[in-house]
């Protein structure tokens, strides 16, 4: 009997500690997903924690679902009031750096000038460091800026119903935010201590990418089904966002010889860019 009753009291303990655990992991992974939208949008958010946000950096899709349903939300609340098609797509680039905060556009022209310059090595890293943008940077940015209207214009003005518009834009939303996770993984961290350095490790780590890898199809599926009809759109969109992913880290390792914060907010907006001209354009 009282063997049975120390049994059960030492059953109870492990089973009180795994609870234990299992709420600090939990609210270890909320802290970390509150870090990353403190740090990746402009969603007033007091938790803005640096190493919090690089060891949950594989919680990016779900940011790339927060970002896409609230931009997604203030274009369906314009075409609601009739607002006029072209003044939404003119109003859509506002609303995204409105979302994102533009952090991803500082990396974008970063890179964009050290793709300019024509030049590698340390003069390239002169050039990502350099805080004056250049004219290929300026170039480069009213272009995508220009795409992304353009786009948005197409795709209001296709066939396709309003909430299939809003499915596409999310899920290119949730592709850019993954685009990050891959140019990080596939990439070579930086040589200095750098804000990208602790995101490109982390991104690495054979349980992130399976957890990544598995919140990624979790949140791409659901979509998947609801066009399954346009099946084909989503598979574009996974197989570009993988492919210039992949590229862009390449071209890192080869200008820059690592891949940085910088390189990772150009991956972000030059497949959200890409993604944009596919859907519209099918």
């Amino acid at each position: 009997m009282g063997d049975r009753c120390l049994n059960t009291a030492y059953n109870l303990e492990i089973f009180t500690s795994s609870m234990v655990l299992f709420q600090l992991n939990w609210r270890n992974i909320i802290k970390g997903l509150k870090s990353l939208l403190a740090l990746l949008t402009s969603i007033p958010i007091n938790d803005n924690s640096i190493e919090y946000a690089a060891q949950y950096f594989y919680l990016i899709p779900i940011i790339g679902i927060i970002e896409g349903v609230i931009v997604s939300f203030l274009i369906w609340i314009l075409h609601i009031l009739m607002v006029e098609i072209i003044i939404i797509s003119i109003l859509y680039p506002i609303f995204h750096i409105l979302v994102t905060g533009g952090i991803h556009f500082d990396g974008y022209a970063d890179y964009s000038d050290v793709i300019g310059s024509h030049r590698t090595g340390e003069y390239a890293i002169k050039v990502l460091k350099d805080p004056k943008r250049g004219t290929f940077a300026v170039i480069s940015i009213t272009l995508n800026l220009l795409i992304s209207s353009a786009s948005i214009y197409l795709l209001l003005n296709s066939k396709s119903s309003i909430y299939f518009f809003i499915l596409q834009l999310i899920l290119i939303y949730i592709a850019s935010a993954e685009a990050m996770y891959i140019t990080a993984f596939f990439g070579i961290e930086e040589p200095y201590n750098g804000l990208g350095k602790r995101f490109v490790i982390s991104a690495k780590v054979a349980t992130n990418l399976l957890k990544n890898v598995i919140l990624f199809l979790i949140t791409c599926i659901p979509i998947s089904i609801l066009i399954y009809t346009e099946i084909y759109i989503v598979l574009l969109i996974m197989m570009s966002m993988i492919f210039v992913s992949i590229i862009i880290a390449i071209d890192a390792k080869r200008r820059l010889g690592f891949v940085n914060g910088d390189v990772m907010g150009f991956s972000y907006e030059l497949i959200r860019a890409i993604c944009m001209v596919l859907t519209s354009c099918i």
